[in-house]
């Protein structure tokens, strides 16, 4: 997978939590996913598809992180698992997908993207496209993670 796709959606995660937290969580190292499954309970979803460009990503978090950032941004002190908060994961997923459309549209390359899709419950299954790898890349904000799966192959 080419990291001239991979980067604009690593950028865009640490320049929109940035710009709405206040914070810039800490990249991992990023690693080849070798199930469907992921570990975290709520997931955002968004397909590419055109002629330059096709695939998914996915911006997965665990329950605490993902009440932890609602609480952050609305400024409020829920504690459990909503649907304000879920919509909040499908926003999320959008404004990265969005954000890093941007920078592969200035790249030259076209493309459409699809409407967020939410996938809820603990250890749920993504299934990217068959035939394109799916790389992980972990995020920490202190002691809270989530992790964005980005799966995407500049068509030839």
């Amino acid at each position: 997978m080419n990291v001239e796709v991979i980067n604009p959606f690593i950028n865009s995660v640490l320049e929109t939590l940035e710009a709405m937290i206040g914070v810039t969580p800490d990249r991992e190292a990023p690693y080849l996913k070798n199930s469907p499954r992921t570990q975290y309970d709520v997931t955002g979803v968004i397909g590419f598809i055109e002629e330059d460009l096709h695939g998914s990503i996915a911006l997965s978090f665990p329950s605490r992180t993902a009440i932890n950032i609602y609480n952050l941004i609305k400024g409020k002190g829920v504690t459990k698992m909503t649907r304000e908060v879920q919509d909040l994961v499908g926003e999320l997923t959008n404004i990265v997908a969005n954000n890093a459309r941007k920078i592969l549209t200035e790249a030259k390359l076209s493309f459409h993207i699809s409407v967020p899709t939410l996938v809820i419950g603990r250890n749920h299954a993504i299934r990217h496209q068959l035939n394109i790898p799916v790389v992980v890349v972990p995020f920490r904000i202190e002691d809270d993670s989530f992790m964005l799966e980005v799966s995407m192959k500049i068509q030839s």
